[in-house]
């Protein structure tokens, strides 16, 4: 697939995102770099870093006892989404969707 084609959102993403804004610890080849997630869902993540990864980085996203493989699939400037190498367990997602709430009122 050439850079600049684009794959339908319908085919894109198979999982519900939840938006939530928790900090994260990404760990690559490039370091250790804080970050925030700002959406979950069981296949992959939106995340905010400066700088970003850029796309085809393999990183280990981390937050508290939370840890999963991924790659970066595409970067908007700060911005960047990354694809789990495998589903996380809805119940996973779910978790990190109540801490992000609980954090967001109090």
């Amino acid at each position: 697939m050439a850079a600049s084609e684009k794959i339908p959102v319908t085919e894109a993403r198979r999982h519900g995102r939840h938006r939530i804004m928790l900090a994260a610890t990404l760990h690559s080849v490039h370091g250790e770099t804080g970050g925030v997630l700002l959406d979950v869902s069981e296949g992959g993540a939106l995340l905010n870093a400066s700088p970003p990864l850029p796309p085809g980085c393999k990183l280990l996203l981390e937050r508290q006892n939370f840890e999963v493989p991924g790659t970066v699939r595409w970067v908007e400037g700060n911005r960047f989404g990354v694809q789990f190498d495998e589903p996380i367990p809805a119940e996973l997602v779910d978790a990190l969707v109540t801490k992000s709430a609980y954090k967001n009122a109090h």
